[in-house]
């Protein structure tokens, strides 16, 4: 459901209309139906297929059992998420790494890029697509990251600051380091002449999305605007601390929470403001899809992505991070100006066309076609 499964569908499809062959390893299936639609083109392997057996998963031989209940190589490099894989993951992923006739191999996060580092071959071209920012990581990990990347061909960042941070910490790389941004399909919902007077936010419903932060300067906004509401999309770990918190400001009748949207681009199309109050970003897709939808953009000021993406008083407003007071201020100025919103909401769609997919998969083509000549 995250933004990493959207933008690597979106590289993928794009790829495939400029007629590349394109393979998805996914490395453990749980459920019937992808949350995302997957284009025909796309061809999709399963590395482990967990769901249970009478629902179409895989019965497992007591040796792959064994497996499954021992520590994977990710939990002893403490890899965020390891808990979740096992040996029988590493098993699966190094057989299929050795053994795959794909011209690029692609990591899309930081445990696959430590599989691809040490299981890839050194025949095939190696690419670890970094989705978080190297700052957001403990230095330990940041040097069992450094150590290991050394091994592969090229390092992708979604921002030119994180990929400037790779250079710093890796001065000997004998590959290449290089920014290519995430990409995002235009939004194909129209934006009424009217709006509603809603304010949206959306993403996953955990602590560091700053839904709190939102749902705190909205109870103060709407003291004074009782015509307008706030939607938060979305579904998460904080659902039910959030839904206490609009009952506890008394405005659990203006809050709602319709769950995962699906597409998004309708509810940002018909939002009078949109926010996205996160703690930090490593890129930032709802900041685009908000912006691509004509939604005038008030953004947290936070790292990576937004301070890259964002152009203060141009396409967006800043607001100081898990300040719902800033919040606040930001947005009674945006309600009480229209002709500001009308500002942002054009330079937003301006930004937005230069990470629409047929722009930005150039830019992997561009890359991956230099790598796979360096070793003819």
């Amino acid at each position: 459901m995250g933004g990493t499964i959207r933008t690597t569908l979106n590289t993928a499809e794009s790829l495939a209309d400029l007629g590349h062959q394109v393979r998805i390893a996914t490395v453990g299936r749980n459920k019937a139906v992808p949350d995302f639609a997957i284009d025909p083109r796309i061809e999709v392997l399963t590395l482990w297929d967990q769901r249970p057996v009478e629902e179409g998963g895989e019965e497992l031989d007591a040796a792959d059992r064994a497996l499954a209940e021992s520590t994977s190589l990710l939990e002893t490099w403490d890899v965020p998420g390891s808990a979740k894989q096992s040996a029988l993951t590493d098993r699966r992923v190094r057989d299929y790494l050795r053994t795959t006739d794909a011209d690029v191999v692609v990591g899309t996060n930081l445990g696959l890029n430590l599989y691809l580092a040490e299981y890839g071959r050194r025949d095939t071209v190696r690419v670890a697509q970094e989705h978080l920012y190297f700052d957001l990581y403990p230095e330990a990990r940041q040097r069992r990251l450094t150590r290991s990347f050394r091994k592969l061909d090229a390092v992708v960042t979604t921002t030119e600051i994180d990929a400037r941070r790779y250079r710093e910490a890796m001065p000997r790389y004998r590959g290449l380091i290089e920014c290519v941004p995430n990409s995002i399909p235009a939004c194909g919902a129209p934006r009424p002449a009217e709006v509603p007077n809603v304010i949206v936010g959306a993403g996953r419903i955990s602590p560091g999305k700053g839904f709190d932060t939102l749902i705190r300067a909205f109870a103060r906004v709407a003291d004074g605007r009782p015509d307008w509401r706030l939607r938060i999309c979305g579904r998460g770990p904080d659902l039910k601390r959030l839904e206490q918190l609009a009952e506890d400001l008394r405005v659990e009748d203006k809050v709602e929470f319709p769950g995962a949207v699906m597409p998004i681009g309708p509810e940002w199309a018909n939002a009078a403001i949109a926010v996205v109050p996160s703690h930090f970003e490593s890129f930032g897709l709802t900041v685009i899809e908000a912006m691509g939808a004509g939604a005038p953009l008030i953004c947290s000021k936070v790292p990576n992505g937004p301070i890259e993406l964002v152009d203060d008083e141009v396409n967006g407003v800043f607001f100081k991070s898990k300040d719902w007071r800033s919040l606040q201020a930001a947005l009674e100025r945006l309600i009480g100006d229209p002709g500001l919103r009308a500002k942002l909401a054009e330079g937003g769609r301006e930004t937005a066309r230069r990470y629409e997919p047929d722009q930005v998969v150039q830019q992997h083509a561009a890359l991956f076609e230099r790598l796979v000549a360096g070793r003819r």
